[in-house]
């Protein structure tokens, strides 16, 4: 969307849409003056009319802004007519695991410790991420024995019917951390590697009894840990008996098996049979181990901005299996508009978020506020809003829960403020002058790659991972171009 909406009335901010709401709103007003030659009426036509040119006023100004669009995630989870894993499934992997624990002499007498394994969290992001967050829960264990109830470790409904293990999905944009490795699955305990199954598919979207990629891990204790659904070739060179310590890389989040979306599938049994399913939280409900698992248990929920952005061109959110484009922007126009987005993790009716733009100085620029008025997993909201005018970097601002979020963005960073740099260590562009491509190769991954012609339109954009690419440049106009990569701008001359 480009434009605000009020909802309730249908205002848009726009100016062309506001002059057709406005003639919409009197239209009947002047049919009702034609019948009715009354002054009294018409003077009542004439108040309400300045009435609603108040009220798109005072919308305006209003701190407490209406959003251009958001609300509820789009996002697919797993349900009891699509499980994570199937009564099937469970059967090979026990079978499977026992075999390899039985050839590694695993359940040699002496083997097993006294103590008992705790759990650290067993995803992370990668190097180069710098979201807030990158999480929230969309499944726990069903602790209802009975069908087709469902009860969750602290009696709520967090759950499907039958739900074996803690379904942790990455957001926003999962399939586009998928694809570029943005978020690990790690060891949450040390152990030995017991089963391991990779190469099979990773971006399934129907139930269809596939094969997931996988990694089953048995402790010190003789309880064992289920990391389900990772990325196809992402899991670690370890082979089945070989230990890992705990925080050690194990793959990449994935939607391999029976997985409507991107998340990790993270079951532990307090031995090698699926009968011995423990719940890692501990709570009222969890009615399968009295303590909880975790070094440390997160709280039930935790409702937190995970990730704010701003963009001249809106993000594409998309279904599985394609990628969404996140379209998130650094730079920008002095003066010009810009969407200023935000995420937040379980939405809690009630809570308020509060959003400023914060200038170099350290001063608001402008600020804003939303009231949550519904409970959502994972909630996303949009406000356009007019940037400062004055060259520099300044901060885009997101509180909710108390827990802060920010981004900074600059304002004049290419072709009309800031002088483009031509000079970047680690990074080569040739050839520059160019004629039909230009060629980047730096001692990284490149990353966002933007292309700018002299106006200061975006005529390119990818998010590069490799440390090599080429630009097609030939059918372009002649003329000055500034490329935007790694944080820096570089001119280029288009022959």
């Amino acid at each position: 969307m480009s434009e605000c909406r009020l909802a309730k009335i249908g205002y848009n901010y726009t100016s062309s849409k506001v002059i057709r709401k406005i003639i919409f709103i009197i239209q009947p007003f002047r049919k009702f003056n034609v019948e009715i030659k009354s002054m009294k009426i018409k003077a009542t036509c004439i108040f309400q009319f300045f009435w609603f040119l108040s009220l798109i006023s005072v919308a305006q100004n209003n701190p407490n802004a209406i959003y251009d669009e958001g609300g509820e995630y789009p996002s697919l989870k797993n349900n009891a007519n699509h499980p994570c894993i199937t009564a099937a499934q469970y059967k090979i992997i026990e079978e499977q695991t026992n075999e390899n624990i039985r050839l590694l002499r695993l359940n040699a007498a002496g083997h097993k410790s006294a103590v008992s394994t705790t759990l650290s969290w067993p995803l992370k992001m990668a190097n180069g991420l710098n979201d807030c967050s990158y999480y929230y829960i969309g499944n726990y264990v069903d602790q209802d024995t009975t069908s087709p109830g469902i009860k969750d470790w602290n009696c709520g409904t967090t759950t499907y019917d039958g739900h074996r293990g803690n379904d942790i999905c990455t957001s926003p944009y999962p399939y586009y951390k998928m694809d570029n490795n943005e978020i690990d699955v790690i060891a949450a305990a040390p152990g030995t590697i017991v089963n391991k199954v990779d190469g099979h598919y990773d971006k399934n979207c129907v139930a269809n009894d596939s094969i997931a990629n996988y990694i089953i891990i048995e402790h010190a204790d003789g309880s064992v840990a289920l990391y389900w659904h990772m990325k196809k070739n992402s899991l670690t060179s370890k082979v089945v008996g070989q230990t890992v310590v705990a925080g050690e890389f194990l793959g990449v989040v994935g939607s391999s098996g029976d997985a409507t979306g991107p998340h990790l599938h993270f079951e532990v049994w307090s031995g090698t049979l699926s009968k011995t399913l423990n719940d890692a939280y501990a709570g009222t409900c969890n009615t399968l181990n009295a303590k909880s698992w975790w070094i440390t248990q997160k709280p039930y929920t935790e409702p937190a901005i995970i990730k704010t952005q701003i963009n001249s061109v809106a993000p594409v959110f998309t279904t599985c299996p394609t990628t969404e484009m996140p379209n998130e922007d650094t730079c920008f126009a002095a003066g010009a508009s810009a969407k200023f987005y935000f995420f937040i993790r379980n939405e809690t009716s009630g809570l308020k978020a509060n959003m400023r733009i914060i200038n170099p100085g350290g001063t608001t620029f402008s600020s804003w506020s939303h009231n949550s008025v519904n409970n959502y997993n994972l909630a996303y909201y949009v406000y356009t809003k007019t940037l400062p005018s004055t060259a520099g970097t300044y901060t885009y601002e997101a509180v909710y829960n108390g827990i802060t979020c920010d981004k900074t963005f600059t304002i004049n960073c290419g072709p009309t403020g800031i002088s483009a740099i031509t000079d970047v260590k680690e990074l080569s562009v040739y050839p520059n002058p160019a004629t039909s491509s230009v060629m980047l190769s730096s001692s990284k991954d490149l990353g966002l790659v933007s292309l700018f012609n002299s106006l200061g339109e975006l005529v390119y954009r990818e998010d590069i991972n490799s440390t090599q690419h080429e630009i097609n440049i030939a059918q372009k106009p002649g003329g000055m171009y500034f490329l935007q990569v790694q944080g820096k701008f570089i001119k280029i001359i288009k022959q």
